[in-house]
């Protein structure tokens, strides 16, 4: 009977603990994340993130690359003037894979090309109980006031990073709050559209593979 208790209890925790997110995307400036605030999660070896962002009435195109096992080279583009104009340049290293118990920490660089802009921060992601993933953080400079996300799969039995998994994120930084909703159409490729800050944005995202 203690058995029967033990394992269930093992059951109960891998569920309620289960990652509720969908497939890893970059954030409108790059580096993986929710909408614009970085998880600590990063691309694997054999993935790289490509991305299209329409926001602020401008387009911008963003990726995100391995550069090592633990390491992630991320940016964005902004077409102005039919140029493609470098606006951010990003890293970001994760420093602890997320747990059952434990949550995933990343350190990171935001617009490391910028003397004026550059940010560090630190990032915790960790699912908790009722299909929720938080992530918060704190650096300097754009992260000074710190940052906070959930994030909830709204399809909790639908395959993840395929049709029709959806994700619902919350997020606030730098006195703004952004929602949005992230849906997958085809294995790798979303769909993100919502509200950053008032205003409404939308973008097309793929992981390879």
């Amino acid at each position: 009977m203690l058995r029967n208790i033990y394992m269930s209890a093992i059951l109960a925790a891998v569920i309620l603990f289960k990652l509720p997110c969908a497939e890893m995307a970059p954030t409108t400036y790059g580096s993986t994340g929710l909408i614009d605030i970085p998880t600590s999660d990063i691309v694997r070896t054999d993935q790289m993130e490509v991305g299209y962002y329409s926001l602020d009435k401008k387009n911008y195109e963003v990726f995100a690359l391995p550069l090592t096992k633990n390491i992630e080279i991320s940016g964005s583009l902004r077409n102005e003037d039919k140029e493609h104009t470098l606006k951010t340049l990003n890293a970001k290293v994760n420093i602890r894979q997320e747990k059952i118990l434990n949550p995933g920490i990343a350190l990171g660089v935001y617009d490391m090309a910028n003397n004026d802009k550059r940010s560090v921060y630190i990032s915790a992601s960790k699912a908790v109980p009722f299909g929720l993933r938080l992530t918060a953080g704190v650096g300097t400079n754009y992260y000074k006031d710190g940052f906070v996300g959930v994030e909830t799969r709204l399809i909790p039995l639908s395959k993840g990073g395929s049709f029709p998994d959806m994700s619902l994120m919350i997020e606030h930084i730098d006195k703004k709050t952004s929602y949005g909703l992230r849906m997958a159409t085809a294995r790798g490729l979303q769909i993100t559209a919502g509200w950053r800050d008032k205003e409404p944005f939308w973008g097309i995202t793929y992981t390879v593979p």
